[in-house]
């Protein structure tokens, strides 16, 4: 019964590899691939220096761009450095993202941390969303910001609006139009700061730009849809351990053993796949297996955040009973636990999408890193 569970971890591999999307899956080594002049990169760590024509998509757990991009830059991650020059827009999301780029065009921008640093020019509009940002830069366009605090001390030759909880204008701010902002207080604004459009105050309680209003129908759906999608995880999870207790468990050590390249995989999995599948589709003859591909690839999305909450129970187990042996009943149950933990994580303000996305791929590179290394054995143990 582990063969099947091989077969659709091989099948999302073999098909990464398909019509140029190679790749290497040894340690920090990112995938990369040219398709006409747009490049894709994708990686534990990824470093991009040599010259873009066309767009870039790139996402890693560090992600460093130092090149010229012609075209769109588009960049995912854990730790992102983005310099060099964007020839249009830029759209940015991560964990921690930090920008000193010449951009042509717009830059949309989302982290847990955002520094947009002195040395960087927008030419188009600038939005940023995040927990903590710091705006050094000069924005051409418009600048809109919306986080828990945020830090102003660049220039925007167009208007400013700031949704925040704290608010600090710094000295060389310059604002060319009018700085709107919405908060808990009325800015300060300090002496070398210069706002030519004045300071348009709209009072608003703290905590507002974390926890959105919701209508209490929809706050009702919402529950209950959230609590069946709990109860069915659990319960796939649980058929999924009770059918292959070996497998599943070695494919969710392999996220300890080497979390950079479980999340690496995950990654090049999740970009390459979806891309030779639209390849298939279109050459018409290729949709019969286009179709099989489909819900093979959802069955691994879905297996892939089980495995990570097998992670999480299985380490969360290990510390509290230590050599002790586990049965069934407690292995279950911190099953169950992991489950909650990362059900809260994702709902984490500014970084629970984050975190999902990243446990999403990290169960994704185990499973399929825990297929291609035992390929070689005929018979699979199930348990």
């Amino acid at each position: 019964m582990t063969r099947l569970m091989t077969i659709v971890a091989l099948a999302a591999l073999a098909l990464a590899t398909v019509s140029g999307c190679s790749f290497s899956v040894d340690g920090d080594e990112a995938v990369s691939h040219q398709f006409g002049a747009d490049y894709f990169g994708a990686g534990g760590i990824v470093n991009l220096t040599d010259t873009v024509e066309g767009d870039a998509f790139v996402a890693g757990g560090h992600v460093s761009i130092a090149s010229e991009v012609s075209g769109d830059l588009v960049v995912a991650g854990g730790e992102l450095s983005i310099g060099g020059g964007v020839g249009d827009d830029l759209y940015a999301a991560g964990g921690n993202v930090k920008v000193d780029a010449i951009v042509q065009g717009n830059a949309r921008i989302a982290g847990g941390d955002v520094a947009v640093g002195p040395a960087t020019v927008i030419a188009g509009a600038t939005t940023l969303t995040g927990g903590r940002i710091s705006f050094d830069g000069n924005s051409h366009g418009y600048l809109q910001a919306s986080g828990a605090s945020v830090n102003l001390n660049g220039q925007v030759l167009g208007d400013a609006e700031v949704r925040s909880e704290d608010l600090v204008i710094g000295p060389e701010t310059q604002i060319n139009g009018r700085l709107i902002y919405h908060g808990p207080t009325e800015p300060v604004v300090p002496k070398g700061a210069v706002i030519s459009g004045g300071v348009e105050f709209h009072e608003a309680k703290a905590g507002r730009f974390t926890h959105a209003p919701v209508e209490p129908f929809r706050r009702t759906v919402h529950w209950v849809g959230s609590v069946l999608w709990f109860v069915g995880v659990f319960v796939a999870a649980t058929l999924f351990l009770m059918l292959f207790p070996g497998f599943a468990s070695r494919a969710a050590d392999a996220i300890g053993r080497d979390p950079l390249r479980s999340i690496g995989l995950g990654l090049a999995i999740l970009v390459c796949v979806p891309f030779v599948t639209v390849i298939l589709l279109i050459t018409i003859i290729g949709i019969p297996l286009a179709l099989l591909v489909i819900p093979l690839y959802l069955l691994l999305l879905f297996l892939g955040w089980v495995t990570t909450a097998l992670f999480v129970g299985q380490r969360g187990l290990a510390m509290l009973r230590p050599a002790r042996p586990v049965t069934l009943g407690p292995r279950l149950l911190s099953l169950f636990a992991a489950l909650v933990a990362l059900w809260a994580a994702r709902h984490v303000p500014f970084i629970g999408g984050l975190i999902g996305f990243v446990a999403l791929i990290a169960g994704i590179g185990a499973l399929v890193w825990q297929a291609w290394s035992g390929r070689e054995q005929t018979a699979p143990v199930a348990g």
